[in-house]
């Protein structure tokens, strides 16, 4: 899979950009702060229809518009589509090929994208929301049941709660919302644990070929409930005898205190919490061997090498990560589109298309 043109209109602080995406290797090269990430930023959010940098969506809108768009035609096995995603005060809309959609969730899957950032260590590090994020956005790329699923689940929980905070208390009322509840977390749990269990089959191998050390990365899901692999249909029941045996614990605190919204992805190195007793270096490439596990498994689900976004890493790594990752990644991913200073050019080796990026403005180098 491959960008091969891309359009911005009043995007974070571009007026307007038209640019074509020659190879499959394409660097954006200028200091900091001239909108190189802005261009990732822009490529990642028509892929998952959200951004990487937790902004809202009007934080995204240039100084004065009220409106923007982006447009991608991009190239999956010798096909190319054009997709396009405008945001206004009304709303986003998204269409494929000049055809509206009426959901934004059609958009989902067809750009398939993996990103490094130097903020990736905040998912290693941070709370567990963020490496919710990090499975909840693979996921989204393949597998709309989980994308419908994860809808129901906060809808649920949303109407559990009220009625848990509702006066006068009334427990048949929360009740009601735990069955279809149950069925939501239990789609959501196993669509999780499958997941986990795949990259854990991944990230170690990619993290010692990146480290050249013995060092052993684990990856675990810390589930709601105890046994997590089961089909999901195995996993209602003990969703329902949870949510019912914390009912008045979840009264007295106004909300639903159990449940996936609540799990965490597990991280360890040689046995030991990789967040507490890892070097800064060690978590920063465990990070990367996962985004890297993350492109396998989505080439493996999707049927197409994903475009793989990364931003400023060399400035992350030192030179031996620096001289294995884009090997490694030329190996697994359709497209490979970095951002780097200009003085790390020379350090990653970049093997295609170069552009200069300043003030906002991109122009091809010979």
């Amino acid at each position: 899979m491959r960008v091969v043109k891309l359009e911005l209109d009043h995007f974070r602080l571009y007026e307007r950009l038209r640019l074509e995406l020659d190879t499959d290797e394409v660097c954006f090269s200028g200091i900091n702060a001239t909108g190189k990430t802005s261009l990732l930023e822009a490529i990642y959010y028509l892929g998952t229809v959200r951004s990487f940098r937790f902004a809202e969506d009007r934080d995204l809108l240039r100084h004065g518009a009220n409106l923007f768009a982006i447009r991608a035609e991009i190239e999956r096995a010798d096909e190319r589509q054009m997709l396009a995603l405008t945001y206004s005060r009304g709303g986003k809309q998204v269409a494929v090929d000049g055809e509206r959609c009426t959901r934004l969730s059609e958009l989902l899957g067809r750009l398939v994208v993996c990103l490094f950032t130097v903020e990736d260590l905040d998912t290693i590090r941070g709370s567990a929301a963020r490496r919710r994020r990090f499975m909840d956005l693979l996921l989204a790329q393949v597998s709309p049941v989980y994308t419908k699923a994860m809808g129901e689940m906060t809808s649920t929980l949303r109407q559990r709660n009220a009625a848990l905070r509702a006066e006068p208390f009334d427990p048949v009322a929360v009740a009601v919302w735990e069955a279809p509840l149950a069925r939501a977390c239990a789609a959501v749990t196993a669509l999780r644990r499958s997941t986990v269990d795949e990259l854990s089959h991944l990230a170690p191998h990619l993290f010692a070929e990146l480290s050249g050390s013995q060092h052993h990365l684990a990856l675990d899901y810390e589930g709601a409930i105890e046994e997590t692999r089961l089909p999901a249909e195995q996993l209602e029941e003990p969703f329902v005898q949870l949510f019912r045996k914390n009912r008045e614990r979840d009264r007295r605190r106004g909300y639903t205190t159990k449940g996936p919204q609540r799990d965490d992805l597990a991280l360890t190195l040689d046995g030991s919490d990789l967040r507490r007793y890892a070097s800064r270096g060690q978590q920063r490439l465990a990070m990367v061997a996962l985004r890297l596990a993350e492109a396998d498994f989505l080439g493996r689900h999707t049927g197409t090498k994903p475009v793989f976004l990364l931003d400023d890493v060399a400035s992350e790594l030192d030179d031996t990560a620096s001289s294995r990752l884009l090997p490694a990644l030329r190996e697994r991913v359709g497209q490979l589109i970095v951002t780097a200073l200009p003085d790390d050019l020379d350090r990653l080796g970049i093997q295609g298309q170069i552009m200069q990026v300043e003030d906002f403005q991109v122009t091809p180098t010979t």
